[in-house]
């Protein structure tokens, strides 16, 4: 009896340290990528501190953004090389080097290269932990729900617990980052108990290396379509990154940290809820396009009617056109990957989704400034839309072909079987 139900119990511990692993680095992706919208709600104490403007706050947004891209093309493949675990450890530590620049910022050379640090750390984390549980979760949907949970729960978080922060505690601009640091070292030991997923078959030089493409005419449309929708969304991101707090300071009149904090982790809450909630044959290029072009449409008529409830309605559908975007990319990019490439070719798709912050936000940093916060956020809501239009031009017919796992049925267990039928 003992040795019949041996074999069971094994499966059993096995199926327990794979969900436990697998909850570690989607708690280490939490709050590496928290740390990339912390300093969200802080901007407006930073610019009365140290006296600086919407332009120079764009640019500490775009430093953040630098160190993304950057990393992704010197360092995207990186994780495959030499694994991922220590990826994940640099990450973490770089996260923590950037916290503690924060903490002790006296001006703005220190948060330029705290941003900086930051953004590398992120470039490092997205596309080691999506590949890292996509390794270990077999089902292709719950791997991206799970990836996407973590990235997207990530940034939410950090902006929420900022804001709830400043408003209640004194010094925020250096408490909301001695207790962040606190959390980092809890994710550090937490990184102990995840196994090492890659192959390390890559070879890996510390050079720039060109974004990696899926093989066929079909395959690279359906890839370029899904990267070019996730940049037009990060056009939004980039907004409620850098200038929406200004903008609901001072144009909507909410002084409230709590509640800008709130406001805008409203546009990651609602694009982590759309791919909870939705339906998975809803996670689709035209309903994403769809509720991207609503929720700009309504952002910008409560900019110009200056209401705070309209925005309100108006970031939910825009977030969850952000989530609905970055899951079906997510997914049609997991599709196309090879074992051997896996992260090299997911961090093109994040490149990306990066470099879709960099035009949208330098043009509303300086339209601001020359035209006013309501013709420049209009502008960037043109842009917005009809990027994403291209996108969904350019991913015609190839909807059904590229992402076999979006209409799966949904996993219920982190050791699915459902691969082989797909």
């Amino acid at each position: 009896m003992i040795m019949a139900g041996y074999p069971a119990d094994l499966t059993a511990q096995r199926h327990a340290h794979r969900v436990l692993a697998v909850g570690a680095i989607a708690f280490v992706c939490t709050v590496v990528m928290a740390g990339g919208t912390l300093t969200i709600p802080l901007y407006v104490l930073w610019a009365s501190q140290f006296g600086f403007g919407p332009l120079t706050t764009v640019v500490v947004f775009i430093a953040y953004v630098v160190g993304v891209v950057g990393t992704l093309l010197v360092a995207g493949s990186l994780s495959d090389a030499i694994g991922r675990r220590p990826v994940l450890a640099l990450s973490l530590a770089l996260t923590a080097l950037s916290t503690l620049g924060f903490a002790l910022a006296d001006g703005l050379t220190v948060l330029l290269i705290s941003r900086v640090l930051s953004g590398v750390a992120t470039g490092l984390i997205t596309a080691t932990a999506t590949s890292a549980i996509a390794e270990l979760v077999r089902g292709r949907r719950t791997a991206a729900v799970l990836s996407t949970a973590a990235n997207i729960g990530g940034l939410s978080l950090g902006v929420v617990a900022a804001g709830v922060l400043a408003q209640c505690v004194t010094a925020p601009t250096h408490t909301v980052f001695w207790c962040y640091l606190a959390t980092c070292a809890v994710a550090g030991v937490s990184r102990l108990v995840i196994p090492e997923t890659a192959d390390r078959t890559a070879c890996w030089q510390p050079r720039i290396r060109r974004p990696v493409f899926p093989n066929g005419a079909s395959r690279v449309r359906s890839f370029v379509a899904s990267g070019v929708l996730v940049a037009a969304s990060s056009g939004v991101n980039g907004f409620f990154s850098s200038l929406a707090p200004a903008f609901l300071r001072d144009d909507l009149g909410v002084s409230n940290f709590a509640v800008i904090g709130v406001g805008i982790g409203a546009l990651f809450i609602s694009a982590l809820l759309a791919q909870i909630v939705m339906p998975a044959a809803l996670l689709r290029r035209d309903i994403g396009t769809a509720l991207l072009a609503v929720g700009m449409i309504v952002i910008e008529a409560a900019l110009w009617t200056h209401s705070a409830p309209l925005f309100i309605v108006g970031t939910v559908f825009a977030g969850a056109a952000v989530g609905t975007l970055f899951r079906h990319g997510l997914s049609v990019t997991d599709a196309l990957c090879d074992p051997g490439n896996r992260a090299e070719l997911k961090a093109t798709y994040f490149l990306f989704l990066y470099s879709g912050l960099v035009v949208p936000v330098l043009l509303l940093g300086f339209a601001d400034q020359a035209v006013g916060t309501r013709v420049s956020s209009t502008m960037l809501a043109a842009l917005v839309v009809s990027t994403a239009l291209v996108g969904l031009a350019l991913g015609r017919g190839t909807e059904s072909t590229s992402t076999p796992d979006t209409f799966s049925r949904p996993s219920t267990h982190l050791t699915p079987v459902e691969e082989n039928h797909e």
